[in-house]
């Protein structure tokens, strides 16, 4: 049964009508990964992110779980072409973690950080209940990119392949590991640190989002903040996402539309700027997949295949579901009649 108060987009702007909104605050709430504060002479970007065991986080590697924990959250920053000067989190243990765990994961984040010149500036320690992560960082960029500015004509572009957050999260429900125990084993996620391709997205991107919810999501809010539509093809998945999905019969498209996402950066660029773009990114060891473009109408299409499926009726979002397993079969079924059409 559905909940349609489990919309986050509606539960969120219930509760910012309890709030003034400050004049130091920049832009409008929706339309930007991190918000920008104007501080000074200067706009900053700040963010905050939390994660918990509804992420599906594998636990059996303390050191990749604090790198995922910083990668995910700095990922807001660099959706805005920007990087992170500031770093703070709290993090609430499980009553099972050992120091040596918890130094592990520490280990993890400080890794992340170093590699982004980021200083840490403390935070919060605690046991109670299962575990939840909350990170905050504050970062700049030479021009800040949101999630409004795309036209008509503009090219898609993602920084990295598509299904490894999904890979990662049905790697903790258990109903599916029996069968591909080996593949899950064998393939441990790392969330990528696109700290580089930041840099171009400031540099060239008329939009910019992160596909923190999956990639079909992030493209669903691009076109509706800017009223357009999108026609996307040629995504590049992630190889043993796509391995699992044969194994288990599902369609391999269940890897954009799932909601748990890869972090990768989805942006728009004009056309005559994607030459430069292309050079750049070569030039800085980036590696960039062109997969579709803006439309003028505010048809959703996506090729399979070479057979374009129209998406505007799709309607099917994890948290309208109690179990996830219904909400696998629906999204499925959804995308097996696309194809059967």
């Amino acid at each position: 049964m559905k909940n349609t108060m489990n919309n986050e987009s509606e539960i969120i702007s219930k509760i910012l009508r309890n709030f003034r909104k400050s004049p130091l605050h920049k832009n409008e709430f929706f339309q930007s990964d991190s918000e920008i504060i104007r501080l000074g002479d200067k706009d900053y970007l700040i963010s905050v992110d939390g994660y918990s065991d509804e992420d599906h986080f594998r636990l059996d590697d303390p050191y990749i779980l604090g790198i995922n924990f910083a990668a995910c959250t700095l990922s807001d920053i660099f959706a805005c072409g920007g990087r992170p000067l500031l770093f703070c989190n709290s993090l609430n243990c499980e009553s099972n973690w050992s120091a040596d765990f918890i130094d592990a994961v520490s280990k993890g984040i400080s890794t992340v950080l170093e590699k982004c010149n980021t200083g840490f500036i403390g935070g919060d320690l605690g046991y109670y209940g299962n575990w939840n992560f909350t990170g905050v960082v504050i970062g700049e960029a030479e021009k800040i990119v949101t999630r409004k500015g795309a036209f008509t004509g503009d090219l898609l572009y993602l920084t990295g392949e598509t299904g490894s957050g999904n890979f990662e999260a049905v790697s903790v429900l258990n109903k599916t590991v029996s069968e591909s125990e080996d593949l899950f084993k064998n393939n441990p996620v790392v969330f990528p640190i696109r700290l580089r391709e930041a840099a171009l997205v400031s540099k060239y991107a008329s939009s910019c989002i992160d596909t923190s919810d999956g990639l079909f999501k992030s493209l669903e809010i691009i076109s509706e903040i800017n009223g357009r539509g999108f026609r996307v093809l040629d995504i590049p998945y992630f190889a043993p996402g796509v391995e699992w999905t044969k194994r288990t019969g599902l369609p391999k498209e269940c890897l954009m539309f799932g909601e748990c996402g890869e972090y990768e950066l989805l942006f728009t660029v004009n056309p005559a700027n994607e030459k430069n773009l292309l050079l750049e990114a070569e030039e800085a060891g980036c590696t960039l997949y062109k997969i579709g473009r803006i439309t003028e109408t505010n048809i959703k299409t996506l090729e399979v295949n070479g057979k374009e499926i129209a998406l505007n009726d799709f309607n099917i979002y994890a948290r309208d579901f109690s179990d996830h397993y219904k909400y696998i079969t629906a999204l499925t079924q959804y995308l097996i009649s696309k194809a059967a059409r």
